[in-house]
């Protein structure tokens, strides 16, 4: 499958996961740590612009719009960007919004202006996304944050806590589980997937959570700065 094919598809199946059930109405408590050690020391709020990566029905929009930041959002389902812009006007946002894309992350980036975010962030999102296609999304981001800007990411560090699949692609894997395609990253690969000429690595920490079945789920936080 060539990539555009692998991203056609790709929309097309969250479309349908957005378009048939609800999602998550609250953010992560990782995402309010960063947003708040990050930002919540400016007075003038709505002059921070925050991008958010798959950005689905929009908790983590309202979350940051709530305290007073512009939020924008590139999500691949148009009915996921319905339900984000929804949410926020009914609870009186609307003003915070800046805008909502619906689309592939790679080309929408481009319509944004360089050097325009104070910060970009993504909350198991990436992962969606086969490893050299990662790297270039990441990449881009990089051109649309400010000098000092700072990118958010959380992503899924194993894939034992999943089936047994044999991986389809660089550590990938097809996963009922959590809604087809699956990609992995291992502290190796943050090196090369979120390193490059244009940013530094801030932290890196592992949340893992361990279940009653023996197994656990790792995420990765990683913070980075533009430099």
């Amino acid at each position: 499958m060539n990539s555009k094919e692998f991203v056609n598809q790709n929309l097309d199946y969250w479309e349908e996961v957005f378009s048939n059930q609800e999602w998550g109405k609250y953010p992560p408590i990782e995402l309010v740590r960063f947003v708040a050690k990050n930002f919540y020391r400016f007075s003038d709020r709505k002059s921070i612009k925050i991008l958010e990566l798959g950005s689905g029905p929009g908790p983590n929009l309202w979350y940051m719009a709530r305290e007073g930041f512009c939020v924008y959002g590139i999500e691949g389902s148009q009915s996921a960007c319905e339900s984000a812009y929804g949410r926020l006007s009914v609870e009186g946002l609307q003003n915070n919004i800046g805008e909502i894309k619906a689309g592939d992350y790679f080309e929408k980036l481009d319509e944004f202006a360089d050097n325009y975010f104070d910060a970009i962030i993504d909350v198991e999102s990436l992962y969606c996304n086969p490893y050299e296609r990662t790297k270039d999304i990441v990449l881009k981001s990089f051109t649309k944050l400010k000098s000092g800007g700072k990118m958010f990411s959380m992503t899924f560090a194993n894939k034992e806590w999943l089936s047994e699949d044999e991986d389809i692609a660089y550590h990938a894997i097809n996963s009922p589980e959590i809604r087809g395609y699956f990609r992995y990253t291992t502290r190796e690969d943050i090196d090369t997937i979120y390193k490059n000429s244009l940013n530094k690595i801030d932290t890196i920490e592992m949340l893992e959570l361990h279940t009653n079945n023996g197994k656990s789920r790792k995420e990765w936080l990683i913070e980075l700065t533009k430099i």
